[in-house]
This record gives C-alpha cells, structure tokens and sequence, in this order.
C-alpha cells in the first residue's frame, strides 16, 4: 500500500510538470509568433527555457517546497513560469511555514513585476496588478491549505488523547474493581481459614491419642501457611500502610513443598540451575497448583516433578498416571487454577501447556525462560 502511494505521488507530480511544461512552451512559441519581434527586442526565444526549467523543478515540490519555491525566483526575473502558482501553493500545503510562504511569495511578486524599472506609479501599480494575479490566489490557497492540515492534526492529536484518556479510565475502572474483588475474597477466604485454624488447634488439645493430635497439628500449620500466603498477596492492596509480608518463595523451597504436600512425589532436579527471584517463584506457584490439583482429582497416584535446565530456560513438568480408584466426587471446580497459572507463566515470557495423558494421566509444562520479561 505504501509502496502504491509513493508510485500515484510520482506519477502525479510528473503528470502536472508535463502539463506545466507543454502549456507554458506552448503560449511562449504563440506570443513569439504572434508578436512582431521588433515589439518585443528583449524577450525572444529565452522564455521558453524558464518554462522547461520551472516545469522540471515541480517533480520535487512535495519534497523540496521550499527549494521549488525559491527556483521561482530568479526565473521570474526573466519571465513569469507558468509554474510559480504551483511551487507557491506547495510550499503553503507541504511545508506548512506561514512566514516563508508569505516571504517567498512577496519576493517573487517584486522581481517578477520589475518594479525598479517602472517610471511611474502608475506603472508600478499595473505590474504589480498583472503579477499578482499569479502570486496572491496561489498564496492565498497556500494559506489555506496550511489551515486545513493544521486543523487536521489538530483534531487527529484531541481525537488520539480522548481515546488514551478513555482507555486509561477504563484500565482504572478495571483496576478499582479487581481491588474490590480481591479484598472481599481476601475477607471472606481469611475468616473461614482461621476458623479451620482455630477448630484444627482446639481439636489438637482434645485429641484422645497422639494420631489424631498429629493430624490436627499438620493441618493447623497448613492453615497458617495458607493464610500468610493469601495476605502476601493481597494484603498490599489494604489502605492501612505497609505490611509485614513472610518471605517470598522460591525455587529451593519446592523440595519442602514436595514433603509437605502428602503425597507420593518423585522429585528429580538438576543441579546448579539459577534462575531470577520472578522465575523462582513462579516454578515455585506452578508446582504447588498442580500438586494441589493431583490431590484433588488423582488421590493416591504418583507424582513426577522434575525441574531442568534446557539451554537458557527452565523446564518445570509434573505429571501423574491415572488413579486406579477413580476420581472421587468433588465440589464443582472454578477452573481459574489453570487459568491463573497459564497467565502468571505467561506473564513472565513463558509457555504453559496442560493436558490429558493418552494413559489417562494428566501432565502439566511450564518453559520458563532465563531471564523475566
């Protein structure tokens, strides 16, 4: 498309040279013909140069406006170009200087109409009539088109900033409510948490045998895990300051998650892998859902966790065999786990895949790469 704009720009600027050289020779050979050359001694065959060459000049007037304008000059000291209204009215459309169209065009009026050579004013005023009969109407649709590029920007310029301005509002308006949304799931989530924590500690006191006192106690620390890392979260979102946050995860930590998640997990890491704090984090996140979901929907099935180092990203997998016992019957799912991990993967530059094994298994990839984006 651009290319074809440049193509109809050249075309047309050699078009109306062509059309300004023909006319311009043309009426020169028609007044030398017509006229007696003894009426005009001094202005013979030399016009038809000045026509040729201010034709020519006009194929790099959207270029060179003012270059154009000012080829004029000089050339209206010989004879008028019939290309002077052109090269004016390109200099106000194209350049878009009020002062040198105004300048240019002043200074092509006053050589063209010889006024030093006028014996009279009278004759003065004649010339300068004749003259600017080329000069003023082209000057005059400079200006204008000035004025209406200048209005065109104008309004191109107020129409982009009311678009940023609204596209601001509504990212506020996002924002404010994801902040409301967070903090009401902050409230109701942290009542009922503490109250698994209370109900888990009193159960620990009144427990008959050491067992269940052990159970209770595991299931108490979960819950105060659970509500460190929910306030980690969104407690920045609270108005009553800064608050004090527990130590952010990181790759090192999933080991610990491994032997805490009760389950029966493979864990094969390879050694010396460095990563970012962001990337530590997030590997730490994907691990954690996922072994949250086979606790869920494959109880009692193996899992296989493995954290590699292929080139320069991080290859985080884990993945389950099917259950033999089957599913058990759980409450209906949000389907936000997969869906918020796959835009916290992504949102560091990763790529995140989650599927069915053809066993009947499920296998979960994050390829997270070296360095956070």
């Amino acid at each position: 498309m651009k290319l074809y704009a440049e193509a109809r720009r050249v075309a047309g600027n050699v078009a109306l040279a062509a059309a300004v050289g023909v006319v311009g020779v043309t009426s020169d050979l028609m007044i030398n013909g017509a006229v007696p050359m003894a009426l005009l001694p001094d202005v013979p065959w030399q016009g038809l140069w000045v026509q040729v060459t201010g034709a020519v000049a006009l194929l790099a007037r959207q270029r060179f406006p003012l270059a154009v304008a000012l080829v004029m000059v000089p050339l209206g000291y010989v004879e008028v170009p019939l290309a002077t209204p052109f090269a004016l009215y390109s200099l106000g459309a194209h350049r878009g200087d009020r002062r040198f169209l105004v300048a240019v065009a002043t200074v092509a009026l006053l050589v063209m109409s010889h006024l030093w050579e006028a014996r009279s004013l009278a004759v003065a005023l004649q010339l300068v009539s004749i003259c600017g009969l080329v000069v003023v109407p082209a000057t005059i649709l400079g200006l204008y088109a000035d004025s209406r590029r200048r209005l065109h920007l104008a309004l191109a310029e107020r129409a982009e900033r009311a678009e940023r301005e609204q596209r601001f509002l509504v990212e506020q308006a996002r924002a404010e409510e994801r902040t409301r949304l967070a903090r009401e799931m902050h409230d109701v989530v942290t009542h009922h948490v503490s109250l698994m924590v209370l109900q888990a500690g009193s159960l620990r006191m009144a427990a008959p045998n050491g067992e269940v006192r052990l159970a209770a106690e595991e299931l108490r620390a979960t819950g105060r895990r659970a509500l460190d890392e929910l306030r980690e979260v969104v407690g920045v979102l609270h108005d009553a300051g800064p608050v004090e946050l527990a130590p952010q995860p990181t790759l090192v930590d999933v080991s610990r998650l491994v032997a805490e998640s009760g389950l029966v997990v493979e864990l094969a890491q390879d050694d010396g892998i460095a990563v970012s704090p962001a990337l530590g984090r997030t590997a730490y996140r994907v691990v954690q859902e996922a072994l949250t979901n086979a606790r869920k929907h494959a109880p009692g099935a193996p899992v296989q966790v493995r954290l590699s180092q292929e080139g320069p990203a991080l290859l985080v997998s884990v993945s389950n065999p099917a259950t033999a016992a089957g599913t058990p019957a759980l409450p209906p799912s949000s389907r936000t786990g997969l869906l918020g991990l796959r835009q916290r993967v992504e949102l560091v530059g990763g790529v995140f895949h989650a599927a069915s094994t053809a066993e009947g298994g499920f296998e979960l990839t994050a390829t997270l790469p070296a360095v956070a984006q």
